[in-house]
Order: structure tokens, then sequence, then C-alpha cells
């Protein structure tokens, strides 16, 4: 946040007019009739209640700064109270153990400085009544803004550091069904904002979500694998099913303060537990369509709030892509069919075999009595290379989507046998489609990109597995055409690329070099250079828009042109991280609710709480971070490359409960807490 600035433009929270921002770096005041020594005790008394109590420097501290803003604006302060007031602050942020205690006292530091007349005058009884404000203050933290899901990333790992693993479980199915899923497959963009990055290295954020899923993680049980045509049953880490938690409706934790109004946060953090509205009519049924991560989160979100709901899914398994685009090895069906049944425990019914616009429309859906529709299909079409010989039907030429969905379904007979297996493309497909060729049977796996290797899209993370198994990379190349004889593919003519000017990625575009034509024989190639949605059933709904790239069109409340019918995940962004199809599924569950109960959307507090969030930085790459380093994170086992190629076990073994707990003690518990005032009642 900036400092305080006499330029600055106002800011809203929804359509209230701010009056005053106040948090971990600084204070923006837009309306001057604001007290400052209101806004300090006030801001004082959400620290103290957002402190967790376990260190003396923050625990006493913010107890005893709330008292002295208290003394000063009931006019009862002392001469001293300056100083006291700017020595506490020192020491808590010298000494305090967790970022409330040591980067919310820099505020008041600064505000003594910038305002001591003010101070003097409240001191000598003499301040100015401001009351017809109200104050309400939001808890953060850098890996929770980061999370397109906003889980409660510090708590839920304070957790596992005091070995309560359940209630590290329960924080994160307050928000997210699907832990142990996201906890596999996750691309992690909370540990890009982790402050321990800084110091030495982040915090294994997604293993420690795994790890709370699976517990307990060290129990031998039964998980599927496919290591022939027809899978086989091998001994591995089992998973218990978790259990079913209640969903909530606040975004981050908000509390509030004010005349009347107390302060509602909890001393622990534990995330605020709103009590959830049964619909009046428990009748009420909604429909979902497609049973991937997205639809299973919005049915998990809308059970919990007591409604019938139906998902419609046109493939004979649950999961959408994560169920026929991942391979065991990385996520293994039995932790994805566990969870899921979690939900159907719910009371969600799932119907297989079932499409939209083949087997049924919206129409039918809305004379069904559905009150509502949430679109959730996935992208499970391919993107076409554009080169020759793509369209000549060689035997051996596939899509990869089709590739890894047939392998994942079990239909062995529909994939291209032979020895050696190119794939095209840079993605995270790509690098599946190459390292699941040696459990295949294949014997050369090669992967061609006309790009570098650090512009690939695909986790990092997959790129190194895929190196350590034996896949060969070929980065700057090109494909030019796919070569075949008597129906057959026989190789791939490739171009070599070098880079020249960005393109309108912001990545330098690849040039084929002149002159530069090779040939990598193959029997088998693999086209993944991307993906996009089948969404031909809705082209011909009334009331249902579609874009150019074939996505279907929403606002901003998720609700497509047609009202009553919401869509999230893939189909509204094209393919896309599961983190982010989870968050819209649960966004859509909430507004939903919204609309069958009032008969309109309204803006959710938490989508206002992010918006001022987003106002402000924070993670800065560049700060300081003034925590002593050299604790790197544990790291994480893994069957040996030259064994787990050859089969579908599992290849991350995870935490055992001690490297968990010493993993989630290298937090740095990086919460801040963000204050804003508007003139008014709440």
């Amino acid at each position: 946040m900036d400092r305080m600035s006499e330029t600055v433009v106002p800011l809203k929270h929804g359509e209230k007019q701010l009056a005053a921002v106040i948090g971990w770096d600084g204070i923006q005041v837009f309306d001057p009739g604001i007290d400052i020594v209101e806004l300090c005790y006030e801001y004082a008394l959400a620290v103290e209640e957002s402190s967790c109590g376990q260190c003396v420097p923050c625990r006493t501290g913010t107890r005893v700064l709330a008292d002295i803003f208290s003394r000063i604006r009931a006019g009862k302060g002392r001469p001293g109270d300056m100083d006291e007031i700017t020595s506490i602050s020192t020491a808590m942020s010298d000494a305090s153990m967790c970022e409330i205690g040591k980067s919310s006292p820099r505020v008041f530091l600064y505000l003594l400085e910038r305002f001591k007349d003010v101070f003097t005058a409240a001191i000598a009884g003499t301040r100015k009544d401001s009351s017809g404000y109200t104050y309400k203050s939001i808890i953060t933290a850098p890996c929770m803004q980061a999370c397109p899901i906003h889980l409660d990333i510090p708590k839920y790992i304070e957790e596992i550091k005091l070995g309560r693993f359940r209630e590290s479980l329960e924080v994160i199915r307050q928000r997210l069904p699907l832990p142990g899923v996201v906890g596999r497959v996750c691309v992690r963009p909370c540990e890009s904002s982790c402050r321990r990055g800084l110091v030495d290295e982040p915090i294994q954020i997604k293993h420690l979500k795994r790890f709370v899923a699976d517990y307990p993680g060290d129990r031998e049980g039964q998980v599927i694998s496919r290591s022939d045509s027809t899978g086989v049953l091998e001994q591995g880490r089992g998973t218990v099913p978790p259990q079913p938690g209640m969903c909530t409706n606040n975004a981050f934790k908000e509390t509030s303060v004010g005349r009347g109004s107390g302060f509602s946060a909890q001393r622990n953090n534990l995330p605020l537990s709103i009590s959830l509205r049964k619909p009046s009519n428990h009748e009420c049924q909604v429909a979902i369509v497609g049973a991937g991560p997205s639809g299973l989160t919005c049915a998990h979100v809308l059970a919990g709030l007591g409604y019938r709901v139906t998902i419609f899914e046109m493939l004979s398994e649950p999961g959408g892509m994560a169920a026929v685009g991942i391979p065991d090895y990385r996520l293994p069906r039995s932790v994805l069919r566990s969870e899921i049944k979690a939900i159907e425990d719910e009371g969600v019914e799932i119907i297989y075999g079932k499409a939209l616009g083949v087997h049924f429309t919206l129409d039918d859906l809305e004379e069904q009595g559905y009150k509502a529709v949430f679109i959730g299909m996935g992208c499970h079409c391919h993107k076409k290379m554009g080169i020759e010989g793509e369209d000549a039907g060689y035997y051996g030429h596939v899509p990869g989507v089709y590739f890894l969905r047939n392998i994942n379904l079990g239909l062995m007979d529909a994939v291209p046998k032979g020895k050696k297996l190119v794939v095209v493309g840079g993605g995270n497909v790509a690098i599946d489609c190459a390292r699941i060729a040696f459990r295949l049977g294949f014997g050369e796996s090669h992967l061609v990109y006309r790009r570098s290797r650090k512009e690939m899209s695909a986790d990092p993370v997959e790129i190194t597995d895929a190196g350590e198994e034996g896949v060969k990379f070929h980065f700057l190349t090109a494909p030019k055409k796919i070569i075949g004889e008597h129906g057959k593919v026989t190789g791939l003519e490739c171009f070599s690329m070098e880079l020249g000017e960005p393109d309108a990625s912001g990545r330098r575009r690849p040039v084929a070099v002149k002159g530069s034509e090779f040939i990598i024989n193959s029997d088998v190639i693999v086209a993944a250079i991307g993906q996009e949605g089948d969404f031909s059933c809705l082209c011909n709904l009334p009331g249902v828009k579609t874009s150019e790239r074939g996505s279907v069109v929403v606002d901003e409340n998720l609700m497509t042109t047609r009202k009553g019918v919401f869509a999230g995940g893939d189909c509204i962004t094209g393919p896309d991280v599961l983190i982010r199809a989870c968050a819209h599924g649960r966004l859509a569950g909430l507004k939903i609710d919204r609309f069958i109960a009032t008969g309109k959307i309204e803006v959710l507090e938490e989508e206002m709480d992010e918006k001022l969030l987003n106002s402000f930085r924070g993670f800065d790459a560049d700060e300081k971070v003034k925590v002593p380093g050299g604790t790197l994170r544990v790291p994480v086992s893994h069957q040996s490359p030259l064994t787990r190629k050859r089969d579908f076990r599992e290849v991350d073994e995870g935490f055992t409960s001690e490297e968990a707990v010493k993993e989630a003690g290298r937090c740095l518990r990086c919460y801040r807490v963000l204050m804003y005032a508007y003139a008014g009642n709440p």
C-alpha cells in the first residue's frame, strides 16, 4: 500500500465510497472528516483480535496498544502515551514471530510521526468527534490472495504445525471439496507469492494440502493403477475419504468493528462460520452440466446450502478432465473417486451418459422444474497443428486429449501402438503424453516444442520429471509435415526455429530457419498444442451466447445471457488450471443461491473485499524479509525414475507426519490486517 497521499484515487468497497484505508504498509485518507485517533483505535482492536497470541510481543503488545488508543480517544490520554506507543510498536515489529505483529505496528509509527499534532491535541482532551463512521477489517495474506479460491493457507498450515491434521483438512474443505486432487495437480500460484521464498525457498503448500487430504498417509491401501490395458490393483499409499465439510460465504476472513457492532473475529483465526440458510423448499432443484472440478465444487456448495443437486455427465464416470486428462501416476483414480463420493454423500446425484444438446436441452431442464442451471463443461476437443498430412488419416496420429482419454478410460484398443512416440506441444498435456509413452511400452519418447524450455507453459516440476524418465526434448523445433506410408505414420518432418521479436503474449516469436528441415522417425505422433471446448450443443439454444472462440459468454456474476443459466471453468475461460475452475464453481454456487432466494444477483461481500485487496500490492518480490534463511523446504519423496516409468504407480509419495510438521514449521504466518472506513451505518 502506498503511504498517505493527498493525490490518491478514491477507493470504493462495492458502492460505498471509502473514507480511509489503513493496512500493513501505510494509510490512505480520502475523507478529511475521519479522525486518525479513532482510526488507530479501531485498527488496534482489529490487530489485537487477529493475533494468534503465540508470542509475547504480539500477544501483550496488541492489547496494550488497544488500551492506550482507547484511553486517548476517551480524552484520558497521558503525556507519555506517544512515547509508549512508539516503544511498543518498535518492539513488536522487531520481535514478533508472525507478520501481524511485525507489520501492523509500523502503521502506528508512521502516523505518530505524520500526525503528531493530532495525537497531542487528543491527549490534551481536544479531539474532534468522528462518530458516524463504520470500520471493517479484512485478514489476508499474499498466498491467500494468489490462490484463485482464496484458501486460508496460513491457517491450515498452522494446524499441521500443531499436529491437528483433521482440523487442517476442515479449514481447506470450507472452500474446496477436492483437497486431495488439488494437492496433487495444482500449479501452485500460492507458492509463487510465498514470502518464505524471498528468504530461501517457498513453503510446500500444495504437498501439505495433499498430506492432510490423505491422512493417515502411512496406511497401506489399494489404489487403482493401469499398467496394462485392463488396469490392475497394486499396493500403495491409501487415502481416507475426507469428511464432508461445510461451505461458508466468507472470502478471506472478514471481521467488523464499530459502535454497536462489536468485533466478531476469533482469536485463533479460524475462518468465521456463517449460518447456512436452508431453503424453505427443500425440494428446490439445481441442475449442473458436467461433473468436472467446477461442477463438483458448485454442487458441493449448493448441497451445503440445502438444495437438491443433479449433475448430468456425458462420460461414464465423474471428474471431467481431471479424470480423463490426467494420468494415474499424477492423480490416482482412487483419490478422485473418494472425494467425489464425499460430495455424493452430501446428497448430490450424478447421472452419467447424458450430454447437453444430445440427450436433453436447457428447455427440458426448466420444464422439469430446475430453478437454475450451471454449465461446467471442460475443453475436451483439440486444436489442429495446421500442417501437411494432418488430415491424411494415418494410423499413429492422434490428438493428445483423445490419447489420454482413451488410456484413462481403459480403451486401449483405440490407443495406437509402436516403439517410438513423438509429442508436439509445450503444455502439461504434452508432458503427460510424453511421460505416459514409457508406461505403455514405447521404447522412446520425444517432445517437439517450437520455443525454448524456459518458455514452456508446462509445470517446471513435470518437465524435470519427464527428463529424468528419459523423454528427449527438441526445443526450437516446429512440425512441418506428418510423413506416412501404407496408411501409417513413419515420421515427422520439422523445422529448426530461432526466436525473433516478441508477439502479443510477450514471448519472442519463433521463426523457421530456412533450409533447416529434418525428419524424426516415429510410429506415433501425438498433437498436444492446445484444447478447446465443444459447445456446438449451445449454438442453437435461444438465450445462450457464445464467443467467436467458442466459449460461453457470462457477465460478472457468471450468469449467461439466458436468465438462470450460469457457467464457469474452462467453458468460459478456455483451458485453464483446475483450481480456478473450482473457484468458479464455488462462486457460481453462491450466486445461484442468491438468484433463487431473491430473484436477482447480488455482489457478494467477499467479491468487494477481493477487489479492494487487489488495489494493493499483497506480494512484493523485492521485499527484504528480515528472517534468518537457510532452512530449505522438506523435499518430497519420489519413486525412482527407472522403475516408475514402467507402470502407473503414483510418482510422488507425499509427506510423512514428521515431514509435514517440519515443513509447516517453516511458514512465516504472513497474515496482514486491512481496515477500511466509510461514513454511515453498516
